[in-house]
């Protein structure tokens, strides 16, 4: 949460480099982890692609010269993602929810 907070205008692109790298892997990590997310697409980006009738338009967004009915036939611009499952482990009762990361004070 602190990295997403930081504003990172303050440092030159070489300096967050390689802490953005470790950073992505263990975000894409605790992500894959959780959430299992799947392309919505499996056609390659930039490939040809039929869209038919009956498309679930919260799940392809199309753009461009969109006139009359389905079938569209368009280029994949963007798989999109959706979640497979969702697999949260459960807190304990006696936790609050709404604290992501809690404050620390080191007592002197």
């Amino acid at each position: 949460m602190d990295f997403f907070q930081e504003d990172l205008s303050l440092y030159q692109d070489a300096q967050i480099g390689a802490a953005v790298r470790s950073i992505h892997e263990n975000c894409r990590h605790t992500v894959n982890r959780y959430l299992s997310p799947e392309p919505i697409m499996n056609q390659g980006e930039g490939e040809a692609v039929e869209i038919a009738a009956g498309f679930d338009p919260h799940a392809v967004k199309l753009v461009g010269n969109v006139v009359g009915q389905p079938p569209f036939t368009g280029i994949l611009r963007h798989r999109g993602w959706q979640v497979r499952t969702v697999a949260l482990p459960d807190l304990a009762e006696t936790e609050n929810p709404n604290i992501i990361a809690p404050a620390e004070v080191e007592v002197e």
